[in-house]
């Protein structure tokens, strides 16, 4: 999923090393600070600690939406909606996929989503450049009548798919609380926790702490290559993702060198590992063969990693 940041800020990189010969050699992964570092009074939350550069465009005070007056504080639609304020974060289930889907979700939503933070999500506001100015919220569509982005209320336009994020929606669909995506390939939860934390991460840095942008980041670059898929002899998997020099491939043979998707990038690498925490990728092959897809070996590999999450999420 994207986040659709269009600020400028600052993106971690993928490249490769060409030696003289023309071969390949280690894939480097470095963040790429940009500057200016911005001031507190710029940011809407104090930073932790000194940031190091350019953050994401939520994070700005003069970038934002205005606050709105409570007389329009969002509502959403009910002709369109069954939808549950959960203490803040607002589930929005399309009424074609049913209550029993909403009450799923909400349940997911509580089980992993502190009180606290789901609160913030309702005070979430979105940069000027997006479609809707918030607050961040989660929508469930369906996926039986083909339902897409662009058809709920707030759009109305030809915003395609069902599965990523674009602030301040966070959208899902109904077979995530079901059999799971595709058929069941996908454990079910897997695809909304992915996404929901691409989420969090926005509403984490605009209203928490902005040094959070800085720090996944640097996690990033310190365990992105642990995600490198060795060569094997069978070819038999199914992969996930194949990254070859930032492009997502899908050929064994096209990849020079592959990866697991949580090493394409900063905010991949949040949701893909936070899915690892929540016990949802331990049928992924990919990441089997990183030796990187349960809790136990994510916590052996990268405590660090492990314990951020653990501050901001309810993890098993």
């Amino acid at each position: 999923g994207k986040d659709d940041d269009k600020s400028g800020g600052n993106e971690p990189l993928f490249s490769f090393s060409i030696t003289e010969a023309g071969k390949e050699k280690k894939q480097v992964k470095k963040v790429a600070f940009e500057l200016p570092v911005p001031k507190n009074t710029e940011l809407l939350s104090k930073p932790s600690r000194a940031l190091n550069g350019r953050v994401h465009a939520v994070c700005y005070k003069a970038e934002l939406y205005e606050e709105q007056p409570r007389s329009s504080k969002f509502t959403p639609d009910r002709k369109f909606y069954h939808a549950e304020c959960c203490e803040g974060l607002w589930v929005c289930v399309s009424r074609r996929c049913g209550k029993d889907i909403l009450a799923k979700a909400c349940a997911l939503v509580r089980r992993i989503v502190p009180e606290k933070q789901r609160a913030l999500w309702g005070a979430f506001r979105s940069p000027k450049w997006a479609k809707d100015p918030g607050p961040m919220r989660i929508v469930v569509l369906d996926n039986r009548t083909n339902e897409e982005a662009g058809c709920i209320p707030e759009l109305q336009d030809s915003s395609r798919g069902r599965n990523g994020t674009s602030c301040p929606f966070v959208f899902t669909s109904r077979e995530d609380f079901e059999e799971g995506v595709g058929g069941g390939s996908w454990k079910p939860f897997q695809l909304t926790v992915h996404e929901m934390t691409h989420g969090a991460d926005m509403v984490i840095r605009q209203l928490m702490d902005p040094y959070f942008h800085d720090q996944v980041a640097l996690l990033w670059e310190k365990h992105a290559e642990k995600f490198k898929i060795e060569r094997q002899k069978k070819k038999s998997y199914r992969w996930t993702a194949i990254l070859a020099n930032a492009r997502q491939v899908v050929s064994e043979e096209e990849a020079p060198e592959r990866y697991c998707y949580a090493a394409a990038n900063r905010d991949e690498f949040l949701a893909e590992c936070h899915t690892i925490a929540q016990g949802l990728h331990v049928r992924s092959n990919d990441y089997k063969l990183c030796s990187l897809s349960t809790p136990e070996e994510l916590g052996k590999a990268m405590p660090d990693v492990l314990a951020v999450l653990r501050v901001y999420f309810k993890l098993p």
